[in-house]
């Protein structure tokens, strides 16, 4: 059967990676020494925390989505829930899930573009729409977070933050991470990102190293905790594969960004106390830049299905 464009992005496999392996070994042998206690800072420290995020930025700068397979694992009011998740996501807030497993109530797919989101709830026969809200967008992922904080953490990237940022400060922890605090001007949400060098770059001046996100935990009115998120397991990643349709009808549609390889966190863990959300992503497969065609986030709603709208109050 031929797949549609869309489920090429979807399934197109990654390139292979083992030439990347010495780098990959480097990385869990350092992962394994942080583990063993307290780590000192490196020789190269930032001079500030706008210095800091440059560099996190500058890190993922040639980056715009990831795609990969990954295997999710929600703890919530009614238990525990493991399945299969392929994931398309592109920045700022686009996001597409082909679930192949009872994660969110049914096998289907899900396709959010940040201003509204399409679920086809095959096990009710049924799209449900609405605004892409946190709340509804928990019923796509289970992390009821604006997508915009979302999506760029699933390749290792700080949350999009819109208009002024205000770098409140800067801090080495003994656990082995820069402590940054940002803050957006006139907004409550203040974010706390720890960022490290990678090891390959521990020992290079701090302008030249490239910086990965280790976490983000967002801060609320009266410095109460609305999220926290780890990652973990970051693996180095290459942009994805054109896609080339096999009976050669479609054009070949380009990657979304440059050929680069970047460490892209092979495992999240997103907890949202107030909502009583726990989600473990594990990608077992991902790439950068994936290609994207116009479509790519928006369902294409088959003829006579029944449509619900859903809307919720955050």
């Amino acid at each position: 059967m031929r797949r549609t464009p869309v489920a090429h992005l979807l399934h197109q496999p990654a390139r292979a990676l083992a030439a990347l392996a010495p780098l990959a070994a480097l990385a869990a042998f350092t992962s394994a020494l942080v583990a063993c206690g307290s780590v000192a800072a490196p020789p190269s420290r930032f001079p500030d925390a706008k210095s800091a995020v440059d560099r996190l930025d500058a890190t993922y700068a040639s980056v715009s989505g990831v795609r990969g397979h990954a295997k999710i694992d929600y703890l919530g009011k009614n238990g525990r829930v493991r399945g299969d998740v392929l994931v398309l996501a592109s920045g700022p807030a686009n996001l597409r899930l082909g679930i192949t497993a009872n994660v969110v109530g049914a096998a289907g797919e899900i396709s959010s573009d940040g201003k509204d989101f399409i679920a086809d709830d095959k096990a009710n026969q049924r799209y449900m729409i609405g605004p892409a809200k946190p709340c509804n967008i928990a019923k796509l992922t289970q992390v009821p977070l604006p997508s915009t904080e979302l999506v760029p953490m699933l390749w290792g990237m700080r949350p999009k933050i819109e208009g002024p940022i205000a770098c409140d400060g800067i801090s080495w922890s003994d656990e082995g991470y820069f402590r940054v605090m940002l803050r957006e001007q006139g907004k409550p949400m203040a974010h706390e990102l720890h960022l490290a060098p990678t090891p390959e770059d521990w020992g290079k001046p701090w302008a030249q190293q490239r910086v990965r996100l280790l976490g983000v935990i967002g801060w609320g009115a009266n410095d109460a905790m609305v999220y926290r998120v780890t990652m973990g397991d970051h693996t180095p990643t290459r942009t994805s594969e054109p896609l080339i349709d096999a009976d050669g009808i479609d054009p070949k549609v380009s990657p979304s960004g440059p050929d680069v390889v970047v460490d892209v966190p092979r495992k999240l863990h997103v907890e949202v106390p107030g909502k009583g959300a726990d989600v473990v992503f594990k990608y077992e497969d991902a790439t950068v830049n994936p290609p994207l065609i116009p479509s790519a986030f928006r369902l294409n709603m088959r003829p006579g299905v029944p449509v619900d709208y859903a809307d919720c109050e955050d």
